[in-house]
């Protein structure tokens, strides 16, 4: 379980704490700020992040170093008559080259992360992998 407090500062400016290990975080309006993270970054961050820890998770148990590897991620808004996230797109980009099989198994890995799961049955997430020294120049 995770358990974090906002606290609205003034200005349209928030800001996030993560009770459980006191870290924090600046938020505010992306749309009329852009100064701090926005709450649709955080959201591509969680993601992203879930993603690449399930796949460490796979490596780890066989292995395979995963470092350096990192996710772009775009996030869509729409959505009538309610603005939502209506679609995202997450580009994983993993240095190292992996056979056919293992890389099966860490796209996989990226698929089961539960984050994924959570947002609604219409928002579309297209997800692309890129292996070896594409990568590696996109970092």
């Amino acid at each position: 379980m995770s358990r974090v407090e906002v606290t609205y500062t003034g200005n349209q400016q928030y800001e996030a704490l993560n009770t459980r290990n006191a870290k924090r975080v600046a938020v505010d309006c992306s749309m009329t700020r852009g100064e701090e993270f926005g709450p649709e970054s955080l959201v591509a961050a969680g993601l992203g992040s879930c993603m690449l820890i399930s796949m460490a998770t796979f490596a780890e148990r066989r292995g395979l170093d995963l470092t350096s590897s990192h996710a772009d991620i775009d996030v869509f808004f729409g959505g009538q008559p309610e603005t939502r996230i209506t679609s995202i797109d997450v580009t994983v980009h993993v240095p190292k080259t992996f056979a056919k099989d293992v890389r099966a198994q860490l796209e996989t890995a990226a698929a089961a992360c539960p984050i994924k799961h959570s947002f609604r049955s219409d928002t579309t997430i297209s997800t692309r992998f890129e292996y070896g020294s594409k990568s590696a120049e996109a970092a």
